[in-house]
């Protein structure tokens, strides 16, 4: 009967023993704390700043590096770029009617060579009857001002009348004139000739080609229609323009040599002009920028919309550096490259870079002939000053 309780007592011993042990336990691991891991520390003979490097002259980075220095920009001709062949804008006239009506006639077609003032087409108008009344009307009007002016003279000459009649009779005499000035004016603008018709004909403002024609017999036009019914053009000179990306686009400038080759012209190797505009503005939906080149055309060998390719000369006609293209790289929204400095520090520096060519990149601002570049291994600096931020 003893070895019951007695038995009792050693398992609580037992499991108290065990909970104490336990409690030691979660104590000394709550007060536990982990050594931090090593931080990274640079190679070897290499000081890294947050943009830069320092290399000492024994340090084994040397043998990675492979530098170059900066030299200026040589001229030298870009790759064929895609072009097209435009109407010289400034050489271009869009004729519309002057009067609402019917189109009696067309006289021309598209692709057509016209003469200056020859007929395009001709409108039937009910506004032709009223332009010429209100002419007749202003002819009567200037008519009778006139017998009546010759008439307050002739009595106020005999003192049978006042001089500030013969005054009222010179006024109403001039506005009679100003009235048929403008009658007849109208008709001039309108283009409308003499007689009983009620037809007017258009004729071409200048000698060119019918480039476009929006017009057919039957058809309904009036001043106010959007689109030119004909549109008339001296192709004797013609716009090439080339949309290119901004980065190149700014190493041509305006006046910088141009050569032109189109299947328009299979008989020659290409055609030299000059860089007449360099537009300021970026097409918002290709995000290039138009350049264009005034060529000109005697025989009309270079037909509007046909495709074409360009060249630019660049270079010292512009300005910038050329540096190995290996030597710039990119953060995905800036170009930039490492140029050392004195004590072989390379300092990582933003960049403007231009086209390739050859294996060598135009570096349009950031950079100065003579300064020394990291043609290869920039890479090596970038890693040490990611992993010292």
């Amino acid at each position: 009967m003893t070895q019951q309780p007695r038995s009792r007592w050693t398992r609580f011993a037992a499991i108290g023993g065990a909970l104490l042990v336990s409690g030691v336990s979660i104590i000394a691991a709550a007060r536990y704390q982990r050594e931090p891991p090593p931080a990274d520390t640079p190679a070897p003979g290499m000081t890294v700043a947050k943009d830069s490097v320092t290399l000492e002259s024994g340090a084994p980075q040397w043998k990675v590096l492979h530098l170059g220095v900066a030299t200026p920009a040589t001229q030298h001709w870009t790759d064929p770029l895609p072009a097209r062949i435009e109407i010289d804008e400034a050489k271009l006239s869009r004729v519309g009617t002057p009067l609402a009506g019917r189109v009696a006639k067309v006289f021309v077609e598209r692709g057509q060579a016209v003469a200056a003032g020859a007929p395009l087409f001709s409108v039937s108008s009910p506004n032709i009857a009223e332009l010429r009344a209100e002419r007749a009307k202003a002819e009567v009007d200037l008519k009778v001002a006139k017998a009546n002016l010759e008439r307050v003279k002739a009595v106020v000459a005999a003192h049978a009348a006042a001089e500030k009649d013969e005054l009222a009779a010179e006024q109403e005499y001039h506005q009679a004139e100003v009235a048929h000035e403008l009658a007849m004016a109208k008709l001039r603008t309108n283009e409308v000739g003499a007689g009983d018709g009620n037809e007017i004909t258009v004729t071409a403002p200048r000698a060119g080609t019918i480039v476009e024609k929006n017009v057919a017999v039957a058809q309904r036009v009036s001043p106010d229609t959007a689109d030119p019914l004909v549109v008339v053009a001296d192709l004797s000179t013609v716009w090439v323009v080339a949309d290119l990306f901004e980065a190149d686009a700014q190493s041509i400038p305006a006046g910088a040599p141009a050569r032109v080759s189109s299947p328009s012209i299979p008989d020659v190797a290409a055609l030299d002009g000059k860089v007449e505009l360099v537009s300021a503005v970026v097409d918002p939906a290709k995000h290039t920028i138009p350049i264009r080149v005034r060529l000109d055309n005697p025989k009309q060998a270079l037909r509007p919309h046909v495709y074409a390719q360009v060249r630019f000369l660049t270079g010292q006609a512009a300005h910038g550096v050329e540096v190995q293209a290996s030597a710039v790289m990119t953060d995905g929204t800036q170009s930039y490259l490492y140029v050392q400095e004195k004590n072989g520090r390379f300092v990582k520096r933003i960049v403007t870079a231009g086209p390739v060519r050859d294996g060598r990149v135009v570096v349009l601002e950031g950079l100065k002939p003579g300064e020394t570049v990291v043609e290869e291994g920039g890479v090596l600096l970038d890693n040490q000053i990611d992993l010292s931020t």
